[in-house]
């Protein structure tokens, strides 16, 4: 059996896959004063065997909590949660299978009303990663993030922080530490020496490995908002491994019933300052929105900030270019200021493009009415900003029936995934899109509650597709 290293997830056949847990596993961690939940869910790619696979827990010292094997059916997920490792693990993960598989993370705080985060693995680290923003301190949010060793030796790293471009946040000193083959070590802005006496910052953080011909990581950061002690927001993304000169982003909204983006773009090139511009993409049915400009010098951000109390509603995707053409890492976070939700994502490099998307977990009716349904909403977005017809097969987990395909047409299409059956019942599983003509596209999944009846409460986690 091999193994994928990832911070969450497997894609290729006879792999692994890395799950880097922010604040650890059935993760009773605490951080930010309350306690940590994960959940992790597998999604078999093969629609015709059975999957083996093996869930390594690593602590953050490298030693192994508990590695419980399991069988997953053809085209069909399994979900754990609670997870396995006991109360009070901090910690990552690797899920090891002998068949190609996909994983996401759920990500749960435990504050009066919970907040919710989602990330997904990866299926193998790089010598650098890039969190393109983190913080402390800024409008009640602060930053924690892992770094995972995806290697087989310990991994000597430096983390090296850059201010936001023409701000006057003080420089940061770099952060030397090791960090043990399958393990996560968390960097928590709030509690960081280098952070100390600091009240508010904002910036990026780029991760590398000293040893860069053997060793490799990846990472998963999470912005907490404590702005409602008793409703935590989560903010939750992947690490990048690299950038490109054009970034797709499948969903922006703005006025969207309370609802709306921000899109976040560093310019990773050291040297060189490029313009970044944002050409918008609209739904079937939404008007013509004006493309936007900033300029972002070398690591520095560039964001765009959509509007969430204004008159015109508009919902659809996005195609971010650089001038001179620099590599660029891009952030989304999504936001409903006046119900206290929030979720981030991270966007996509259109050279990844494929005409299939895998979502390994997606929910409707799930729960009850008293707390509010739980459902996914898929947003697609095709690589080359034209209409394609797209289709959707869903994939049910053990007990669950399968529900009928969905087909849509559109360079920028949502699916929302309120009721999948549509009569009412509970649904469990995962998916596959795939375009009708071979055409690329990318996919977000928004995880959110209908008719939740408390106010403030983050119901709203978000997780990339990923190509297959």
């Amino acid at each position: 059996m091999k193994r994928v290293l990832a911070s969450l997830a497997v894609l290729a056949a006879l792999v692994a896959s890395v799950v880097a847990v922010p604040a650890g596993a059935r993760i009773h961690a605490q951080g930010f004063g309350v306690v940590w939940d994960s959940s992790i869910q597998v999604l078999n790619l093969s629609d015709t065997e059975a999957a083996t696979i093996a869930i390594t827990y690593y602590r953050q010292d490298g030693g192994v909590e508990v590695s419980p094997t399991d069988t997953v059916q053809p085209g069909q997920s399994n979900t754990y949660y609670p997870i396995h490792a006991p109360e009070g693990f901090n910690g990552s993960v690797v899920v090891s299978s002998d068949k190609p598989v996909v994983v996401v993370t759920n990500l749960i705080v435990n504050t009066t009303q919970k907040g919710l985060g989602s990330y997904v693995g990866f299926q193998q680290g790089a010598p650098t990663i890039y969190f393109p923003l983190v913080m402390k301190g800024n409008a009640y949010n602060t930053t924690t993030f892992n770094v995972q060793n995806t290697g087989s030796t310990d991994a000597d790293i430096i983390i090296r922080f850059t201010p936001e471009a023409g701000s006057t946040y003080p420089p940061i000193s770099d952060i030397n530490d090791t960090i043990k083959p399958g393990a996560a070590k968390t960097y928590d802005l709030s509690t960081l020496s280098q952070f100390s006496g600091i009240t508010k910052w904002v910036g990026s953080a780029t991760v590398s490995v000293v040893d860069v011909a053997n060793d490799s990581i990846a990472g998963v950061a999470t912005t907490v908002n404590q702005r409602y002690p008793s409703a935590y927001q989560l903010y939750t993304y992947n690490a990048f491994t690299n950038g490109s000169t054009t970034v797709m982003l499948p969903l922006i909204q703005e006025n969207n019933n309370g609802n709306r983006t921000s899109i976040n773009c560093q310019n990773i090139h050291q040297t060189i300052t490029t313009t970044v511009t944002v050409t918008y993409i609209p739904e079937s049915g939404y008007g013509a929105k004006p493309a936007e400009t900033e300029s972002a010098p070398p690591n520095g951000v560039a964001v765009f900030l959509q509007d969430y109390q204004g008159t015109t509603r508009w919902v659809g995707s996005a195609r971010v270019t650089s001038d001179p053409a620099v590599p660029l890492v891009c952030v989304v976070n999504q936001q409903g200021p006046a119900y206290g939700t929030g979720s981030a994502y991270e966007g996509f490099d259109p050279a990844a493009a494929t005409d299939t998307v895998v979502l390994p977990l997606i929910q409707s009716r799930n729960g009850d009415a008293t707390r509010g349904w739980v459902y996914t909403s898929i947003n697609l977005a095709t690589a080359d900003g034209n209409p394609h017809q797209i289709t959707c097969d869903f994939k049910p987990a053990p007990g669950f029936a399968d529900p009928p395909n969905v087909t849509r047409t559109g360079a920028s299409v949502v699916f929302l995934q309120n009721d999948v059956y549509g009569t009412g019942a509970k649904f469990i599983g995962g998916a596959v899109c795939k375009t009708s003509d071979g055409t690329g596209l990318f996919a977000i999944v928004n995880q959110s509650r209908q008719n939740t009846p408390v106010f403030p409460r983050d119901t709203l986690a978000t997780y990339n597709g990923f190509n297959q």
